[in-house]
């Protein structure tokens, strides 16, 4: 091989490298990463076997592009190893519960829904009410609560807390 071929051989296989590396620099921020952290969980007893948890939390979007709200998920992992699934209260029914319920303390975020907008790089506190079908002993007694938060493109933000 001749020198002047292996230089412009390096020269080119430098320049595609270049051209890649820039490609994945600029489309860095279209890929939805949310994030978030559960600030805190308050709990009503609402019947023998009825828990009502109020999981306030912190979300993030570092994207450059929105975050659509598909689905929201909320499980117990109790202390025996199993896992509990609750149900998502309706965020216009969360007024009702705050009214009948005064000794939960007062409602300091709003409630997310499905459909919710987080704009790219935009931080949100949200509230989200969930049922339980235990009693108050196991839910005292829980090794975490798991927050499933998830994006009408596939993205899943899951915040833990105790």
């Amino acid at each position: 091989m001749s020198k002047p071929f292996v230089a412009a051989f390096g020269i080119a296989i430098a320049v595609i490298a270049l051209l890649v590396w820039q490609g994945f620099i600029s489309t860095k921020g279209n890929h939805l990463e949310p994030k978030g952290q559960i600030g805190k969980v308050r709990a009503q007893k609402v019947d023998d076997n009825e828990m009502i948890a109020i999981i306030d939390f912190k979300l993030k979007n570092d994207a450059d592009i929105p975050m659509v709200v598909r689905n929201v998920e909320a499980s117990i992992d109790t202390a025996d190893g199993s896992s509990v699934n609750g149900s998502v209260i309706a965020g216009t029914d969360l007024a009702n519960f705050f009214r009948n319920y005064p000794a939960i303390g007062e409602q300091f975020n709003p409630p997310l829904k499905a459909r919710d907008t987080i704009a790219g790089h935009q931080t949100v506190d949200r509230m989200v009410g969930v049922r339980f079908d235990l009693p108050e002993e196991t839910m005292d007694k829980r090794k975490d609560i798991v927050l499933r938060i998830e994006d009408i493109t596939g993205p899943i933000a899951e915040l833990k807390a105790k």
